[in-house]
């Protein structure tokens, strides 16, 4: 077993970013970026580290690609890896809006043998399970514009994502998507990627008028579980402070440090 450590948490977070095969993604010494096609037209800079120097420069180039991508809003992660410390401020001045304040938190797993998994309570109607069918793949997505308010996928990112999670059922005999139920009704969400010892945890939430019952704890455990039957020694995820990061550090999770993001709409 590997010592994990918070430090070693936000670097192994930053450099297992992963996105939809429909993304591209661009990597140089200074900067990661995810250029996400079609309607979204968002392209994520999920790593910025540079000289002082250097730092107007960068963000320039970053700019640049964006523009030549076709992009059309950027949202730009800044944590306690990114440098210099002020890139935050220097987005304010450029017209980047600051947005949610969330930490990267992350969760030992144990082994096999003595496993650390969070204990959960929640109803007894509750439940959660990876989906696995079509139709459950499809409710997995759809809930997503509810909780989120995400707009409806654009054709060739839904096609990609769809294809990876058939490829990954036929590969790997796991969607890697789960659903929460309340007795029969599907009432959360949420995602798991895994690279090789790391677990990732994406993208949960649940129906409003379904919360304070359990559903997000029933999602984080089934996923935990998961992902130390895989293999995995630990598990990230990224959690809003005032949310379901008291959530998550009630059920065992340590903080890797803040994680803000900032965003420009028009470039």
């Amino acid at each position: 077993m590997r010592n994990w450590t918070a430090d070693r948490g936000a670097e192994v977070d930053e450099r297992e970013s992963r996105f939809s095969s429909a993304a591209t993604r661009v990597e140089t010494p200074e900067y990661l970026l995810f250029v996400v096609p079609g309607s979204y037209a968002l392209t994520y800079v999920r790593r910025f580290q540079c000289e002082p120097g250097r730092t107007e420069g960068a963000i320039d180039d970053v700019l640049r690609r964006v523009q030549e991508s076709g992009g059309a809003g950027l949202r730009w992660v800044v944590n306690s890896r990114t440098s210099p410390a002020d890139v935050g401020e220097r987005l304010l001045y450029r017209g980047f809006e600051r947005l949610a304040v969330a930490e990267t938190l992350f969760l030992e797993l144990g082994t096999k043998a003595e496993p650390r998994l969070p204990a959960v309570r929640h109803s007894g109607t509750i439940s959660a399970r990876e989906a696995q069918t079509d139709g459950e793949i499809d409710v997995f997505v759809r809930m997503g514009e509810t909780i989120f308010g995400d707009p409806p996928p654009p054709t060739e990112y839904a096609k990609a994502f769809l294809s990876e999670v058939h490829r990954s059922i036929e590969t790997t005999g796991h969607s890697e998507l789960f659903l929460a139920y309340d007795g029969r009704v599907p009432v959360g969400r949420g995602g798991l990627s895994i690279t090789g010892p790391v677990g990732r945890l994406w993208t949960a939430g649940v129906l409003a008028e379904h919360r304070g019952k359990g559903a997000y704890k029933a999602l984080t455990a089934v996923r935990c579980k998961s992902a130390l039957d895989r293999g995995a020694e630990i598990v990230l995820t990224h959690a809003r402070v005032g949310t379901s990061g008291p959530i998550l550090k009630g059920m065992g999770f340590r903080s890797a440090g803040p994680y803000v993001y900032y965003e420009l709409r028009s470039i």
